[in-house]
């Protein structure tokens, strides 16, 4: 009898640990702060739809955009929210240095891959996933091939040799914006930007202010813009042209003074799901997951073996493509993340100057 309730109780044991495992492997999950527009599909359709059906694991997608004020928030409050986002190095420095983000475990990602990747993509904050440019865009109906057209920022900034309506982007976010496009146009040469001069950059600005139809400030107002005729050449991301010209609305990019940044994969402090994250991040490394995400978004991959499975006529598209980086700079992005006497970063004096310049 003895022997009997024993052999019941293991079994009963052995039930309940087998369901608590089957519950535990169900509620496995993962929250991802993808981004919008062609950003956050690429997301979805390149990384997290595949990842769910090979892991198991359930993703949320945040079709949006995390501001430094809400890593903060969270952090303070204890109530994180979400596992994973997207950030430049200008975004992450900062929160990593005010104990926001999550050291990345490097032990915990997949070592072939990231053995592909160049130093730069892995960092103690974020790993890298794909590189993008801020690129002067033109209508190709304005502009066509043989057709005089501006071929750097001074030229753009010339109203008189190349009239027609402009764009640019705004500066409002600090870490963004035309700041080194306004010092190229006034003759500093790309390898001579950082620090920034940023008084200079401002009475740049001054000069090209009149003829800018619209400061810009997300990628679909870029998009509208162009699509709908209103600007004939202007600053942009060279994903959205890339979009533009697949959505029968043809454009020519300029890769002279392309300005290359890079996303990174962070982690936010007290995430849930700091396991399930790493998984993610070496899933999305893979050069076939890499490759996808570039035909979807027009964005640059960082594993470099992703350039083995991109069409010809798309890798001479992207930024990284060495015909294209050889004329292009690569963003201080630890410049604008630096932090003055007062206690702000560089990006957070011209968020404000900015903001003060804009409304003159």
């Amino acid at each position: 009898m003895i022997r009997m309730f024993a052999n019941r109780g293991a079994l009963a044991l052995a039930v309940s640990l087998g369901l608590a495992a089957g519950a535990a492997a169900q509620t496995r999950q993962l929250t991802i702060i993808a981004g919008g527009g062609v950003l956050g599909e690429g997301v979805a359709k390149a990384f997290v739809e595949p990842f769910e059906k090979e892991s198991g694991i359930k993703v949320r997608v945040i079709r949006d955009q995390v501001s430094a004020a809400k890593y903060m928030l969270q952090k303070q409050s204890g109530n994180i929210d979400f596992d994973l986002a997207g950030n430049t190095g200008a975004g992450a420095i900062p929160l990593f240095r005010e104990d926001v983000l999550e050291k990345i475990d490097y032990g915990k990602l997949d070592k072939a891959l990231m053995a592909k990747l160049p130093a730069e993509a892995k960092r103690p904050w974020g790993v890298q996933y794909f590189n993008y440019a801020f690129v002067l865009g033109l209508d190709e109906a304005k502009f066509p091939a043989g057709k005089p057209a501006p071929s750097n920022w001074a030229e753009f900034w010339d109203v008189k040799k190349f009239p027609g309506s402009r764009t640019l982007q705004n500066a409002e976010l600090g870490v963004q914006g035309p700041l080194e496009e306004a010092l190229l146009a006034d003759g500093v040469p790309m390898d001579k930007l950082y620090p920034l001069d940023v008084d200079r950059a401002f009475r740049s600005l001054d000069k090209i202010k009149p003829s800018i139809r619209k400061w810009w400030k997300v990628g679909s107002e870029q998009m509208q813009l162009f699509q709908s005729g209103g600007v004939a050449m202007g600053m942009g991301f060279d994903g959205r042209f890339i979009a533009l010209t697949q959505a029968n609305k043809p454009m020519r990019i300029v890769w002279n003074q392309a300005k290359q940044i890079s996303i990174y994969w962070t982690i936010p402090k007290g995430s849930k799901n700091v396991k399930e994250a790493h998984e993610f991040i070496s899933f999305a490394m893979r050069p076939d997951r890499q490759a996808e995400f570039a035909k979807l978004t027009g964005y640059a991959p960082s594993n470099p073996d992703a350039f083995k499975l991109i069409p010809k006529e798309l890798a001479e598209k992207l930024v990284t493509y060495p015909d294209n980086s050889k004329n292009a700079y690569v963003m201080n992005q630890e410049w604008y993340a630096e932090v003055g006497a007062d206690g702000k970063t560089n990006a957070d004096r011209i968020s404000q100057r900015w903001n003060e310049w804009i409304t003159k």
